[in-house]
C-alpha cells in the first residue's frame, strides 16, 4: 500500500513522528466527520493547515462503512465475546469517568448498543463517551476496516499503540511471507528512516514533497522490495548479512535525504524508532476470534471483502510490541 491512514484522533498530532508518515506515505488521510467540512474551526489549526495545503485527506467515515454490511453486527458480535468479568471491569471505569469521545457518525448503530449495553452515553446528538477500552478497541476496529476498502486502501497508523494491541493478542498471522517480512521492515525502518527533529511549518512540508515526493517514493519501494527478497531466504545468518549490506548501502541515500532536508528549511534530521505491528485479516478457511476476525466478518456477503492473506500495518512511536 502507498497510503496511511491516522487514528484515534480526529486532529492529527503535530509532532516530528507525524512529520515522518507524511514523508513515508504518498497519501494520508484522518476519520474526520462530514460535519467538520462546514465547521473546520473545529480541528486544530495543524490539521486544518494540512488539509488546506492537500497533505492531509478527511476520510468521511459515513461515506465508506455502508460497504461493509455487517459493519455493525461484526463489532456488537466482538463485544459480546468479551468475558463477563471484562465487561464487569469495564462498566466500573465507565462509571469512573474512564471514557473516550467519540462522534456517532463513526460509530452508527453502534453507539446504541453500547449506551444499551452500559458501556457508553449519549452527549448531544452527535458525539458519545465510551468506556476508553472498548473505544480503543473500536478506532482500531474502524480504521482497519476503511483502509481494507478499495476507495481508502491504506495503512492504520497510529501514535497510541494500545489501541492497536487487540488485533495482536487475538490473531496469529497465516500469511507466512509476510510474517517474515513485518520484523524486517521494521528493522530496515529504525536504521535508515529519516525525520526532521523539530515540527514543520506546512508551507515548507508540501514544498518539500512536491520537489521531492519522486524520491521519497523511489526509497520506500526499493525498501519494499529488498525486504520482500531478503524474507525468501531460509539461512537466518545469510539472511542477517544481507541485511546489514542493503542498510550500508542505503546510507549514501539516507544521506542524500538529509541534504534535502537541510535544502527545504526542514532542520537537522534524526532517525525516529518506528515499530510495526501486523495482524492478519484471515480468510474464511482460518477464522479467528478478535477484532482482525471482526474485520472480516464485516465485510462477509458485500463486494469490498478484504482478499485473503491482506494484512494490517500500525506503526507506533517509540514502542516495540512483541
Amino acid at each position: 500500500m502507498n497510503n496511511a491512514l491516522y487514528f484515534p484522533f480526529i486532529s492529527v498530532p503535530e509532532s516530528p513522528w507525524f512529520t515522518r508518515v507524511l514523508l513515508y506515505w504518498d497519501r494520508v488521510g484522518a476519520i474526520i466527520p462530514f460535519e467538520f467540512v462546514e465547521e473546520p474551526q473545529r480541528l486544530s489549526d495543524y490539521t486544518r493547515e494540512l488539509l488546506t495545503e492537500e497533505l492531509l485527506t478527511q476520510i468521511i467515515p459515513g461515506q465508506y462503512v455502508w460497504q461493509a454490511p455487517r459493519f455493525v453486527e461484526a463489532f456488537v458480535n466482538y463485544v459480546e465475546s468479551i468475558p463477563g468479568g471484562d465487561i464487569s471491569r469495564r462498566r466500573m471505569a465507565f462509571l469512573n469517568r474512564g471514557t473516550s469521545r467519540i462522534h456517532t457518525e463513526k460509530m452508527q448503530d453502534i453507539a446504541d448498543y453500547l449506551v444499551d449495553f452500559k458501556l457508553a452515553k449519549r452527549v448531544g446528538w452527535t458525539w458519545c463517551d465510551v468506556e476508553s477500552t472498548t473505544g480503543g478497541e473500536f478506532m482500531g476496529y474502524l480504521a482497519a476496516l476503511l483502509g481494507k476498502i478499495e476507495a481508502v486502501e491504506s495503512v492504520p497508523v497510529t501514535d497510541h499503540p494500545a489501541n492497536f494491541e487487540p488485533f495482536m493478542r487475538a490473531s496469529q498471522p497465516t500469511d507466512r511471507v509476510e510474517a517474515r517480512i513485518a520484523p524486517l521492515r521494521t528493522i530496515v525502518l529504525d536504521k535508515l528512516l529519516l525525520v526532521p527533529e523539530e515540527p514543520v511549518p506546512v508551507s515548507k512540508l508540501r514544498i518539500f514533497k512536491e520537489r521531492h515526493g519522486n524520491s521519497l517514493r523511489h526509497f520506500r519501494h526499493a525498501i519494499e522490495q529488498e525486504i520482500s527478497s531478503m524474507a525468501d531466504m531460509t539461512d537466518p545468518y545469510l539472511q542477517n548479512h544481507r541485511l546489514k549490506n542493503f542498510i550500508a548501502e542505503k546510507r549514501d541515500e539516507v544521506e542524500e535525504i538529509s541534504a534535502y532536508f537541510s535544502e527545504g528549511g526542514l532542520g537537522r534530521a534524526t532517525f525516529s524508532k518506528v515499530s510495526a505491528l501486523v495482524s492478519a485479516i484471515p480468510g474464511v478457511h482460518h477464522p479467528l476470534i478478535g477484532l482482525a476476525s471482526a474485520v472480516y466478518s464485516a465485510f462477509s456477503g458485500g463486494t469490498g471483502k478484504p482478499r485473503d492473506g491482506a494484512f494490517l500495518y500500525a506503526a507506533y512511536v517509540q514502542k516495540e510490541l512483541s
